[in-house]
């Protein structure tokens, strides 16, 4: 049980006045999280034991938007009764972790509600003593650190583009899909861009089916992947996600071809695009920090703590200081697009939901519903009767063909069954069952055939005849993208409980 203390400004080490005669920060002398029970007029509390930060290997926080959102709800909860009282402290331990993550979600505050500049609240946060600075996922040192202004500016410019909105926003739904039994997706821009751990047929991860229900209920029609193929595209492209390759090695910062071609694609997707790497950190999070620069003037740092915000241990190593380097590039060709698209090369969009929004799907369905009322009302019944038998010849014409051409990918109005018939030509899949069993591979040979993050480039199968002999696999290092990964489950291991354990619940 915790100790709780009832001379709490004895064990008090500094005290900073946030708000005059109301909000304080406190940081306690002991290096361990204590209870201080209230005295007086003064209301305290502390978030050390109840807010936490999953760490990979070194890095310690900032802790994730969910624990933000929820001590700004606490916090708002106690300044309603202020009034009645002397003051609210919030409380932290002196150990270095839990003091700075503490004193990240003070600063926030103070800048989202108190509406506090970033540099003097950080010029507040300070009083209480020396902040450390945090660091990234990586298991060997790195110099690069953020530091808590980064924080702090990240904050206040994603509010002020409306990235997230605490008025509106579905704490329970980054709960449940943060993690990895649910998919470990995360929003990062609104409407925009989702992450989301690597897809795979081999039974290491979800396989691409796993996403499709979410993706199409949110409006992810783009799927770009970064990392080796694992899984087949043609799963998202049946139900008309677009899946593009974009593929460079594990741990390492894109080549310009591939920023750029990432770029494009993501300005000209008319709706969200799912990202992945292996793990869904690293590679990822470097080319949406990208563009995040281009299009909304962040600073690399800025743009860093951001997606840490939204997907603790974004950018690993060598990722962050290639952001740096391309700051002032990336700002120069992102007012030359505003200058052609909006006529203001300083004009940033600012969005109209923020992530995990809960008007968003209450509009969308409204959306779609007055759509379709809309064409029920302008289409007459000889309309309809035409619109059928266009359709029907359509169908009819387009079974007859058997080559490949722009008739693949008919128009809108097209019937989808069609378009995955077709695409099934197209891709090589058997149409009989028959056929299927002879040519379709197994999960051994699709699990041999994924091409490994660091797998030799000589062959693992060769063919005898319709046998099938298969070579001793070659032995591989583990990349950073399945250690991280491996970190991730074995979180969400359950403790086994002994026998003996059991039997005292009976």
């Amino acid at each position: 049980m915790e100790r709780i203390l009832k001379n709490p400004q004895s064990e008090i080490e500094s005290v900073v006045e946030i708000l005059s005669n109301t909000l304080y920060f406190a940081v306690l002398k002991s290096p361990i999280s204590r209870k201080l029970q209230t005295e007086g007029d003064l209301f305290y509390f502390s978030i050390d034991d109840e807010l936490h930060y999953q760490h990979y290997y070194c890095d310690f926080g900032p802790l994730n938007i969910s624990c933000l959102y929820k001590y700004c709800m606490k916090l708002n909860r106690y300044m309603q009764f202020a009034r009645r009282i002397k003051g609210i402290v919030h409380y932290t331990c002196s150990h270095p972790d839990k003091r700075t993550n503490a004193a990240f979600l003070m600063g926030a505050y103070c800048v989202l509600y108190l509406k506090m500049e970033p540099k003097a609240a950080l010029q507040l946060i300070q009083k209480s003593g020396q902040l450390k600075p945090f660091l990234d996922a990586s298991q060997c040192f790195c110099q690069f650190t953020l530091k808590m202004i980064d924080c702090y500016q990240a904050v206040a410019k994603a509010q002020s583009f409306n990235f997230f909105n605490f008025d509106d926003f579905n704490v329970s739904e980054y709960d449940l899909y943060n993690k990895l039994e649910y998919g470990d997706i995360n929003w990062l821009l609104p409407r925009k861009f989702l992450a989301f751990i690597g897809p795979a047929d081999n039974r290491t991860a979800h396989p691409p089916e796993f996403y499709i229900k979410y993706f199409l209920k949110n409006d992810v029609k783009t799927v770009i992947r970064l990392n080796n193929v694992l899984y087949d595209s043609y799963a998202f492209m049946q139900v008309g996600i677009q899946h593009y390759d974009l593929i460079f090695p594990d741990g390492s910062t894109p080549p310009k071809e591939i920023l750029l071609k990432f770029l494009y694609i993501a300005e000209s997707a008319p709706t969200a695009v799912g990202v992945h790497c292996k793990a869904g950190l690293g590679r990822t999070g470097c080319l949406i920090g990208a563009y995040l620069m281009k299009h909304y003037r962040m600073t690399a740092r800025e743009a860093i703590a951001w997606l840490r915000i939204c997907r603790p241990g974004s950018v690993i190593g060598q990722q962050q200081v290639w952001l740096e380097k391309l700051q002032s590039w990336l700002w120069r060709i992102g007012s030359q697009y505003r200058l052609q698209h909006y006529g203001e090369g300083d004009k940033i969009p600012r969005h109209r939901y923020g992530i995990y929004s809960k008007q968003w799907p209450v509009e969308r369905e409204k959306a779609i519903r007055d759509a379709r009322q809309s064409i029920q009302t302008t289409f007459t019944r000889s309309q309809i009767g035409t619109f059928v038998q266009e359709q029907r010849k359509r169908k009819q014409s387009s079974d007859k063909f058997q080559g490949v051409d722009s008739r693949i990918f008919p128009s809108s109005g097209d019937n989808f069954k069609h378009i995955a018939k077709l695409l099934n030509s197209v891709h090589g899949f058997c149409q009989t069952e028959k056929e299927a069993t002879e040519k379709r591979p197994t999960r051994v040979e699709k699990k041999l055939n994924c091409t490994l993050e660091l797998a030799p480039k000589k062959p693992l199968i060769t063919h005898s005849g319709k046998k099938l002999l298969v070579k001793a696999p070659y032995k591989h290092a583990a990349s950073q993208g399945d250690k991280l990964n491996e970190i991730k489950m074995l979180r969400n291991q359950k403790p086994k409980v002994s026998k003996s354990v059991k039997c005292r619940h009976i």
